[in-house]
């Protein structure tokens, strides 16, 4: 087989052993329902940090830094989710937002339980935000993992790293009124 083929049948290899892995994770937002009118004009906020261990691809020298992560997710009084997600480790770190039209299949609710999944470069996460019965307090998990054997994703630095090992640490959640997104 010559190069190229090689690794378009290990990209379509890698492909389809992940939508295996993740097509339960993807039901169940197919299946979702709208937000609570219990979360209607309130915010979310999830924290949580993650460490691994990744080789800059330009030397080969293998990195272990930790990462501090937050998710913050308004419902507007219309039910529409907003989500601001920063990220940050030592000196490098970054914001984006994303209103309802491109967080569409990647935030929804199912029953009392909000969940986020998404793939970024190499990297897939699902964050869960569990509700109580009055949508008063919250408990979240973040799971992650690596899209492909040898997945890469480019650092807050620049560099280009392959993804050798990383885990997700403890994650908290909170519930406050009005929009946080607005700060």
């Amino acid at each position: 087989m010559d190069d190229k083929v090689s690794k378009t049948f290990l990209k379509a290899t890698c492909c389809a052993a992940l939508a295996l892995v993740f097509a339960p994770f993807w039901s169940t937002v197919a299946a979702a329902a709208s937000a609570p009118s219990q979360l209607y004009n309130k915010s979310i906020t999830v924290t949580w940090g993650e460490s691994g261990v990744y080789k800059r691809i330009s030397d080969g020298v293998n990195t272990s830094p930790v990462g501090q992560f937050q998710r913050t997710y308004y419902i507007s009084s219309a039910g529409r989710i907003f989500v601001r997600g920063k990220n940050t480790s030592g000196r490098y770190g970054g914001t984006k937002e994303a209103g309802p039209e491109q967080n569409a299949g990647n935030v929804s609710f199912s029953g009392n339980t909000l969940i986020n999944f998404g793939e970024n470069l190499g990297v897939v996460r699902r964050i869960t935000s569990t509700f109580d019965a009055n949508f008063s307090s919250c408990s979240s998990a973040v799971t992650i993992g690596k899209s492909g054997a040898s997945a890469r994703i480019k650092g807050f630095d620049g560099a280009e790293y392959e993804i050798i090992s990383m885990q997700a640490g403890s994650a908290s959640c909170s519930i406050s009124s009005g929009n946080a997104l607005a700060n």
